[in-house]
């Protein structure tokens, strides 16, 4: 990657030489997160990702996520909407912050890599009397029943097609419901009420004191 990064800023070479290694390093940078992503799902599936669980306020949390993505959102091609009530500041629960994080992004993410053409992103935090809700969605062009079925019921779903070079809905949502449930958790898919993709993330709550 480090050398393909070199070529692809290297002016002495010509346009298509250029474009060639800007295909190399971005060809490397999938199968490093494809690799990356294999590892995590290893060890959330035998338990062995050590969970540094404590006291966590999950809209603290999502909403970095969320600063995090529009600041890198240059051409505000994928605007994001913060849906969570404004009275809400703090929705405790026991969490790794670490994962949390992670799923939370493979959720926006997953919004992106299956909206080429834009979309806009919905993501709120909210709680009940038991449970803490993270919820992500799209308006993009969401999925059939059967696909959300499939998702829903699937233990290890790696969907392909043809596109050899681009994750379709497999290890990211994979990785997000291991993160919910090793948080005795749960994620479910389902269509969104903007009219897309929609996930959400729920687990407990933790009470006050």
């Amino acid at each position: 990657m480090g050398y393909a990064g070199q070529l692809e800023n290297d002016t002495n070479l010509s346009d298509n030489e250029r474009k060639k290694a800007t295909a190399i390093r971005k060809q490397s940078e999938r199968m490093r997160n494809l690799i990356n992503d294999l590892n995590l799902a290893s060890k959330l599936e035998y338990n062995m990702q050590p969970l540094k669980e404590k006291r966590e306020n999950a809209v603290a949390i999502v909403r970095q996520v969320v600063v995090d993505f529009i600041n890198t959102d240059i051409d505000n091609k994928f605007p994001i909407e913060w849906e969570t009530d404004e009275n809400i500041s703090a929705c405790f629960i026991n969490a790794d912050k670490d994962l949390i994080k992670r799923a939370v992004t493979n959720l926006i993410q997953n919004c992106i890599n299956h909206n080429e053409n834009g979309c806009s992103i919905f993501v709120s935090v909210r709680a009940d009397e038991q449970d803490c809700i993270i919820c992500v969605e799209d308006n993009g062009k969401g999925a059939s029943d059967e696909q959300i079925e499939k998702l829903n019921n699937t233990p290890h779903y790696m969907v392909c097609d043809t596109n050899t070079t681009e994750q379709r809905h497999g290890l990211g949502l994979l990785i997000v419901k291991q993160v919910a449930e090793s948080h005795n958790g749960t994620a479910t898919i389902e269509h969104s009420s903007h009219g897309g993709f929609a996930v959400k993330i729920t687990l407990l709550l933790l009470q006050e004191n």
